[in-house]
């Protein structure tokens, strides 16, 4: 498995990147060959004027031809005042031919340079978290101006050959081609600088609740906590309802406040279902990445990746720069194996630190108990999303308190090698390889640590708990049910009134007034001067022309043409509206399609 993963990173990320050589080595080609054949002719030339001027000797004429065999024209012309004296579009042709030759190896040269250095940074990063960071700073810098170079270079390259190749081929050339050329390169090079300076939005929002010290006995458990795990405690603890615990040293904005510092992040709804022990491992877990500065580092190369990837997003929609945009693709996948086993290893020592603090059975118990819990809440979630009617309340919280008992004994019983856990950081290993790492392998002694009953005895510790949760839970079920509803708006062909209901609640009836209004409804769309409404589902194809004219195909029937301009500033809005009703049409048949097949 190791080699046909090895052979697949060479072929769809090694190989293509080796296209960033290719506009510099057909240039090279292209220019070289000019270069010679501008050179042959000059020496036919001469050749011609040597063998026609009956005062040379034979052995004059030798020495002659021999000169400029020896030194080509395009040599010759490197001497200014040779270059002075001989024909001034000679001259031009050969100072284009010499600086494209000059920018083709340039580029060539550059790049493998780079290529090397990007291997080497990514050879280097797989040392410490401090290589890794450092790694990834050099090699931005580098690969950011080496991009940039590579575009101005391999954009001049272009349009010089969007010349040369047919000027040299037939003997002509085509202005349009050149230009459309150029203005590719042009709009390449500006979607590159924009993305070089363009801001990020580096918003991380949590949905919680922040636990003040003065509120919660749980932050003097935690204290003693971080004393055995040798770190100082968190600046603030937010308590929510997602199915995971993190640490973080990135702004977290909470309830719209932003908090700085270090921040950790409980689960109300885990803390319930996990025995003490558990509970104190999985939090000894998380203290230990800020004792090993885990997540400082990821504070300082977040920011980092992110504007490489938007750099990357630039390049790969230049069109002309896609080559480019492989060969920084390159550095990054290779790097992310790299942040991969770097976030491997972290989750290892810090599984090992949870262990060591309080117990191998400890930290089993919390990892098996949190992937049954992740795994439960997703079936019941999934479940209730399938519903075929709206809901009067997703009592998803009810239905994960009163079934998961039994679930978790059950879960103990599947294959959980392959079970690893979400975390919106890090990459987590799979179950069987860290169970057998804190010295409990998977096994039936392992998963027998679901059975055990658990005490909560963390979430005891948060004053009004219970009414933390709940409010939570309320607040997520109400959009999970609002949710639900648009999906069935989306599924139904409906049956009833209350069906309708459901679907004109979000597909209501859409006017777009003109000279000539233009009438959407979940079943069709109409205009007055139409000889009736075109169904939906009668709807071959929608299409814009050049000239901002909406063509619709129909299954029988003429094609109807809606001129856009006329609709003013609604233009947007009702192209987005047309195309929302359009697919809420085709999903609606393929689901009940879909169910027919089933049944």
């Amino acid at each position: 498995m190791a080699q046909d993963h090895d052979l697949g990173l060479v072929k769809n990320v090694l190989l293509p990147a080796l296209l960033v050589f290719l506009i510099p080595l057909f240039s090279l080609g292209v220019f070289t060959h000019a270069q010679n054949r501008y050179d042959q002719d000059a020496y036919e030339f001469v050749a011609e004027q040597v063998a026609q001027d009956a005062e040379l000797s034979s052995t004059e004429r030798a020495e002659v031809l021999s000169y400029w065999q020896e030194h080509p024209y395009s040599e010759q012309l490197l001497d200014p005042e040779y270059a002075a004296e001989a024909n001034s579009t000679l001259v031009l042709h050969h100072q284009i031919f010499r600086w494209m030759i000059r920018l083709s190896a340039g580029s060539l040269g550059f790049g493998v340079l780079v290529f090397a250095l990007a291997g080497l940074a990514v050879a280097v990063s797989r040392r410490s978290q401090e290589a890794q960071y450092l790694s990834l700073v050099t090699a931005w810098h580098t690969l950011r101006i080496y991009a940039a170079a590579q575009v101005l270079i391999q954009g001049v390259l272009l349009v010089f050959l969007s010349f040369w190749i047919t000027a040299l081929a037939l003997n002509v050339f085509s202005i349009k081609l050149v230009g459309v050329t150029a203005v590719l390169v042009a709009i390449a090079a500006f979607l590159m600088l924009n993305a070089m300076w363009v801001g990020l939005d580096d918003t991380f929002v949590v949905e919680g609740e922040v636990l003040r010290r003065s509120d919660a006995p749980f932050w003097s458990d935690l204290d003693e906590l971080c004393a055995k795990v040798g770190t100082a405690p968190p600046d603030q603890l937010i308590a929510g309802i997602d199915d995971n615990f993190f640490v973080t040293e990135h702004a977290v904005t909470v309830n719209e406040s932003v908090l700085q510092g270090r921040t950790l992040y409980v689960s109300l709804s885990l803390l319930k279902q996990l025995r003490g022990e558990e509970a104190d491992a999985v939090l000894a877990h998380e203290m230990a990445h800020f004792r090993a500065l885990d997540t400082t580092f990821s504070k300082k190369t977040a920011p980092l990746l992110g504007r490489y990837d938007k750099y990357l997003q630039a390049l790969a929609e230049g069109v002309v720069t896609y080559p480019i945009f492989l060969f920084m693709n390159c550095f990054r996948v290779l790097f992310e194996l790299s942040i991969r086993e770097a976030s491997r290893a972290r989750e290892f020592r810090a599984d090992a630190v949870a262990a060591e603090t309080t117990s191998p059975e400890a930290m089993a118990g919390a990892l098996l108990r949190i992937a049954a819990y992740s795994s439960y809440r997703g079936t019941v979630e999934r479940d209730l999303l399938n519903e075929e009617q709206a809901m009067d309340r997703a009592n998803i919280s009810g239905a994960i308190e009163h079934g998961f008992p039994a679930f978790a004994v059950s879960f103990g019983e599947q294959d959980l090698g392959e079970v690893s856990a979400f975390h919106p950081f890090d990459t987590h290993p799979k179950m069987a390889a860290r169970l057998e790492a804190v010295g409990l392998p998977l096994s039936e002694d392992s998963t027998r640590l679901l059975a055990l009953e658990t005490d909560g005895r963390w979430f005891s510790r948060i004053p009004n708990a219970e009414a933390l949760e709940r409010s939570q839970w309320d607040a997520y079920e109400k959009r999970f049910r609002d949710y639900h509803e648009e999906v069935l708006a989306w599924r139904y062909l409906p049956a009833t009134d209350a069906e309708t209901a459901l679907v004109l609640k979000f597909f209501p009836e859409r006017i777009f007034t003109g000279d000539d209004p233009l009438t959407f409804t979940y079943t069709h769309m109409n205009r007055a001067t139409w000889d009736g409404p075109i169904a939906w589902n009668d709807v071959v194809a929608l299409q814009l022309s050049d000239n901002d004219y909406l063509m619709i195909t129909q299954k029988d029937g003429p094609i109807r043409t809606v001129v856009l301009k006329h609709f003013g500033d609604q233009r947007d809005t009702l192209l987005n509206e047309l195309n929302r009703y359009y697919q809420r049409s085709q999903a609606s048949a393929d689901y009940v399609a879909q169910r027919s097949a089933q049944a």
